[in-house]
């Protein structure tokens, strides 16, 4: 019930001052990019890549499944292609 009663006024603030809640899209906007560089940038790729060769390893010695280590293969493609795709539908992206 909290979060229709917190949408709803959202929405009532964004009816009736537009320009609020342009800031509020710009703010949350620049805070959820500033989350998807930080995935995608050298932080996110060093994690993977650690994360890779561990499964890697661990699929070599029986220890994981195969199916396991190509899923999280893909996973990862899939988070370092997001911003492609994105920028694909949407026609902009993060400022860098």
């Amino acid at each position: 019930m909290k979060k229709y009663l917190f949408l709803f006024a959202l929405t009532v603030l964004a009816a009736i001052s537009p320009d609020s809640a342009h800031a509020l899209n710009a703010t949350l906007g620049g805070k959820l990019c500033q989350i998807t560089l930080a995935m995608t940038g050298n932080i996110g790729r060093g994690i993977a890549t650690l994360g890779i060769v561990f499964l890697g390893i661990g699929a070599f010695f029986g220890k994981v499944n195969w199916g396991l280590a190509i899923m999280v293969g893909v996973g990862v493609a899939a988070i370092f292609g997001a911003a492609a795709i994105s920028t694909s539908f949407g026609g902009g992206a993060c400022a860098t």
